[in-house]
This record gives structure tokens, C-alpha cells and sequence, in this order.
């Protein structure tokens, strides 16, 4: 086996994961070893060898440890398979973008996903109105105007002090001022608002949020106009690629100011 070969590296770590898991908490000797992991003497020999060859594992004062080259290497095997199971286990979802979407997988690792179905088709919509109701300043871009949404931002941002910055197709801010002009008089009449329009739209809904608790990103897919799916996250990576997405659109968006009857 290649000692610098990655391939042949992760998939020791594959087959070893057990002594390396066992080894995180500090250091301990073969017997501990097969009496953590229930395995055989000749299991423990074979994978600690394995593992000290690579770099992974080294001997320490009173038993076997983690170098600091095995502790990398095992975080981020972990990282890689919280990631690949992120996208495995949604795949109806991603089914709804076109392969060409700049997508990362963090937004899947450890992440919220709901889908609309005939018994509970506003699920999605319901999990990005809750972001809203917990946030104290948000960053979104629609391409597509969902009224419950426009109801909840009214609310935070009018009765409770909500600041906005918001990117819209041309579509939507068609159908904003067509439909919710009250609504949207009022959130504008507040100082508290910012928009901004585009021509070419994303090919979801973004939101990142602070809130109280901290950032928060939620994705919305869409078919057949309406949202069939969402996606929220809030870890570090994720949040980064959502604000980094979002305000990519932004800055592209022409500032606008509305005349709404």
C-alpha cells in the first residue's frame, strides 16, 4: 500500500475508523482496545500496524495514540461522509436543480430538509416564514412572490422592527405591487427596507437571517411555481456559501424605488 497515496489513506481509514474513534479520547493500550470495540486481539494488531505505518497512530507513554496527522485525517474522513450522506439522502430533493446549480455540500451536512407533499403542500414555505419570525435582520433573494411570506415580513418588519434587504426578479416586483401594495407601502414607509431588482434570477429562494441565537440560511426549490422543497442550515460553511450566494445577486441588483399607489 502507497504510504502518500489519499485513496489508499481514506480507505484505511474506511476499514480502521473503529481504532481511530476509540483512540480520540487519549491514549490506550491493544487490550482496551478489544475490549472497546469487541473485536479480536489479531483485529487490534492488524489495525494498529495498519495505522502506525501510515503516520496515523504512534506509541505513546502507556498505550497507543492519535498523531496529530490521525486526528486530521479521521475529522476530515468524518466531514467527507457527514457530506456525501448529506447529498445521498437527498437526492429527490437536488432532483430539482439542474446539474449546473454552484451548489456546495455543506448546505446538505447536518441540515433541515422538508418537502411538500399533498397532505402538507406549505411546508416549506412554513419553514422559511419561521427563520423570519426569529430574525432581526435579513438578507433574501425571491424569485417568487409566496403571500404568507409577504404577510410574515410585513409583520416583523412594521410591528416589530425587522430590517430587510430584499433582491427580487422583475416578475416578482411586478406582482408585489400589483397585489400587496398596502403590504409593502407600509414596510418601506419604516426606513428599514432595502431592494433591489434583477433581470436573471437564481434558481431557488435565499435567505441568510441573524437572529438571537445566531446566523441562519433557508433555500427554497420551486416546480411548477410553487416550493416543493427547503433546506436550512446553520452551520458556518453553509452559512458563508447562502451569504456569499445572496450577495453576489445583490450586488448585480439595480437599487429600485417603488410609486405604489
Amino acid at each position: 500500500m502507497s504510504e502518500g497515496d489519499p485513496a489508499d489513506v481514506i480507505e484505511l481509514v474506511r476499514r480502521r475508523r473503529g481504532v481511530l474513534g476509540a483512540l480520540e479520547s487519549g491514549e490506550a493500550r491493544k487490550e482496551d482496545l478489544v475490549d472497546r470495540l469487541d473485536v479480536s486481539r489479531s483485529t487490534v494488531d492488524r489495525g494498529v500496524q495498519d495505522l502506525t505505518r501510515h503516520g496515523l497512530v504512534e506509541r505513546g507513554a502507556s498505550g497507543y495514540r492519535l498523531t496529530l496527522a490521525g486526528r486530521l485525517v479521521f475529522d476530515e474522513y468524518r466531514r467527507f461522509r457527514r457530506r456525501i450522506d448529506g447529498v445521498v439522502g437527498n437526492v429527490h430533493v437536488l432532483s430539482l436543480l439542474a446539474p449546473d446549480v454552484p451548489l456546495q455540500t455543506a448546505v446538505l451536512d447536518a441540515a433541515t430538509v422538508v418537502t411538500a407533499d399533498k397532505h402538507a403542500p406549505y411546508r416549506p414555505a412554513a419553514h422559511v416564514a419561521d427563520i423570519v419570525d426569529r430574525a432581526t435582520h435579513v438578507r433574501a433573494f425571491a424569485s417568487a412572490l409566496v403571500p404568507k411570506h409577504v404577510d410574515t415580513y410585513r409583520e416583523r418588519i412594521v410591528e416589530e422592527g425587522l430590517s430587510a434587504e430584499f433582491v427580487l426578479t422583475d416578475e416578482v416586483v411586478e406582482l408585489l405591487v400589483a397585489s400587496h401594495a398596502d403590504a409593502l407601502r407600509e414596510s418601506l414607509a419604516t426606513g428599514s427596507v432595502e431592494m433591489r431588482r434583477v433581470d436573471e434570477a437564481l434558481p431557488f429562494g435565499l435567505v441568510v437571517a441573524d437572529t438571537p441565537d445566531g446566523a441562519e440560511m433557508g433555500m427554497v426549490l420551486y416546480a411548477d411555481s410553487s416550493a416543493r422543497a427547503f433546506v436550512g442550515n446553520d452551520t458556518p460553511d453553509a452559512i458563508a456559501w447562502a451569504w456569499e450566494t445572496v450577495t453576489d445577486v445583490w450586488d448585480r441588483g439595480e437599487p429600485i424605488s417603488f410609486e405604489v399607489d
